[in-house]
Order: structure tokens, then C-alpha cells, then sequence
């Protein structure tokens, strides 16, 4: 087995001509499209560097990417798409093929848990207002309401999500179930798992063995496939306060996803009428809450990205076949 420092070691060497953007704190997102141009997100706002990382080097670091998880990647397969992440790092990518240009490559990153912003700096930077933070805390931490937290990709759903976790009181056991780690637990009573598909170490797979686990509250890093059912049934299962995410452009919209998910994800052999699964879902899942992300001009000729908490809403349940929400 090759050893994690000389993957790690291939890596970084790999992608030294983006060395000083993955050092730039300001830096959260590094993009590096198939033509080799490298952008990037720094406080809200995406640029063109100007560098370019050669493919050479975009499919040698996407190949070490997927050899810490002991992945072979093919060419032209499913094999040829990696997302995961190594320390504070999230990549995500696919080897050239899948885009006929060439390797495409892209890195989060994550803030050390020293600097991931609390939800009192979430409110002093506009993304939601003092009323919506105290909603959130008193609904999800003191009444302990399950919730989903809805948004596109980089909407700042886990941002949000992982300052309001920072409420939490310290005797709470926490089950966290993550494909990536990105969320930290601020609670010493706590178990932080982690998927591995390709071995076959799924999210549905984990789901059950935490819920024999005597967690007072589970977190769901996503919920996109084949766990939803079972995460719907552990919500109701007396894990009150337990959270996921999903993506979603409304909160409407999230809940519709969840239930075409929990569909999709129903066992072989069984099946689950439309009202059913509303009831079954609305009974899991108490509250949503969306954040949006869109641009605005920066007054410079340019865009910057706003993160914004857009909806906090009910679910009160189902009547007459559809779900009964409630915006606060």
C-alpha cells in the first residue's frame, strides 16, 4: 500500500502552480476548468487568476486524490469522477474523457475549526438577521426540531449549518455521517463517520448502525440517495434535533427533493404510496430552512457571491395530500 505522506507529497507537488491560492486564507474555493484556466472564490467573489495548471499535472493530482481511498480510476467509467476530502481540503473532479477537453478539477476549503465563522459573525456579515438566528437556536437546539437545511452548491448551507451545531450543549451525543468531512462537532460525546462507496461503506450502511448506536441527535452531512429512507426513519425514531442537508432552490423545492429521494430509496420488494411517504416525511422532518446564493455587482466592474438565509419554514404536517407549511 503506498504510503498517505508520499499521496500527499504527489499532490502537492502536483498542483504547485496553485500553491499560493491554496495558502490564501481569503481563498475558499479554487476552480480549475478543462482548458487549465484557474478561478477562484475570495470573499464572495470569483476571478480568473490568469495561471494555468497543465493537464499533466490536473490528472496526476485527481489519480493520488482517489488513492487515499484506494481508488483505480478508468477512463470513460464511473471510476473516472472523485469527490473527497483529504484534512481541510474537498476535491472534487473527473478525469479527461468526461469532459472531451480535458481534467477538471475543483478544491474547497475548509476553515480551520478556529476560524469557521460562529453564528453571531454569520448575522454581523448579513447572512441572516439576529431574529432568524435566535429562531434557529430555539427551534433546533432548545425545542429540539429536526430540520433540513436546503441550498444550491456553495449557498453556505454548511456554514450556517456547522455555526448553529456550535450551540449545541456539551452532555448532547452526537452521530455525525459525512462522504466528506466538513462539519465539526463541538460536543466530546461523538462519533464523526465517514462513507467510503466504492468499498461499500455507504450512508444507508451507517445510518443503521448509528441508529443502534444511543445518539440524542444524528447529523446527515447530504442526504442524496439511498440513505434518505432510513434517515427518515431514524428522524422519527426518537432522535429529536437531528439535521441533514440537501440541495434544493426553495425550501418547497428541498422538500419535494427529499421525498422523490425517500422514493428512490425505498428497499427492493417494498413500495410506499405518494400519501404515505408525505406523512411518513412530515412527521421526520419539522422545519426547513433555505439559503440562497446569488450575484450581485461589486461596484467595480465585477460580482461578488451573497450567501443569505431566505426561508425558515413549518412543516405541520399533510392535509389533503399536501404538504401543510408554514413560513416564520
Amino acid at each position: 500500500m503506498v504510503s498517505p505522506k508520499l499521496i500527499e507529497s504527489t499532490i502537492a507537488q502536483s498542483l504547485d502552480a496553485v500553491r499560493p491560492f491554496m495558502s490564501d486564507p481569503d481563498v475558499t474555493e479554487i476552480m480549475v476548468n478543462s482548458d487549465g484556466s484557474v478561478w477562484v472564490e475570495a470573499r464572495g467573489e470569483i476571478t480568473d487568476t490568469h495561471a494555468l495548471l497543465a493537464e499533466h499535472d490536473r490528472e496526476i493530482a485527481l489519480r493520488a486524490v482517489a488513492a487515499m481511498v484506494n481508488q483505480d480510476l478508468t477512463e470513460g467509467t464511473d471510476q473516472s469522477v472523485v469527490s473527497m476530502s483529504i484534512g481541510g481540503l474537498r476535491f472534487a473532479g473527473a478525469l479527461k474523457g468526461v469532459d472531451p477537453i480535458g481534467t477538471v478539477l475543483s478544491v474547497r476549503k475548509h476553515p480551520e475549526p478556529g476560524r469557521r465563522k460562529t453564528l453571531e459573525q454569520l448575522v454581523a456579515g448579513g447572512m441572516l438577521t439576529q431574529q432568524q438566528a435566535d429562531t434557529l437556536i430555539d427551534l433546533i437546539i432548545n425545542k429540539e426540531m429536526n430540520a433540513i437545511f436546503i441550498g444550491k452548491t456553495s449557498s453556505g448551507k454548511t456554514t450556517l449549518l456547522n455555526a448553529v451545531l456550535g450551540k449545541l450543549p456539551a452532555h448532547v451525543r452526537i452521530g455525525l455521517i459525512e462522504d466528506a468531512k466538513e462539519l465539526e462537532i463541538p460536543v466530546p460525546n461523538k462519533n464523526c463517520f465517514l462513507t467510503n462507496p466504492e468499498k461499500g461503506l455507504t450512508a444507508r450502511v451507517l445510518v443503521q448502525l448509528a441508529m443502534r448506536m444511543r445518539y440524542d441527535r444524528l447529523v446527515i452531512g447530504e442526504s442524496r440517495g439511498t440513505e434518505t429512507y432510513d434517515l427518515v426513519r431514524a428522524f422519527s425514531s426518537g432522535h429529536n434535533g437531528s439535521i441533514s442537508t440537501i440541495h434544493g432552490s426553495s425550501a418547497k423545492r428541498g422538500l419535494q427533493a427529499l421525498e422523490m429521494l425517500y422514493q428512490m430509496s425505498i428497499p427492493q420488494g417494498g413500495g410506499v404510496s405518494i400519501e404515505a411517504a408525505r406523512s411518513y416525511i412530515a412527521e421526520a422532518i419539522h422545519l426547513l430552512v433555505y439559503a440562497e446564493r446569488r450575484y450581485e455587482p461589486n461596484g467595480e466592474g465585477g460580482f461578488r457571491s451573497i450567501r443569505q438565509v431566505k426561508e425558515i419554514v413549518l412543516v405541520k404536517g399533510v392535509k389533503d395530500g399536501e404538504y401543510e407549511i408554514e413560513p416564520i
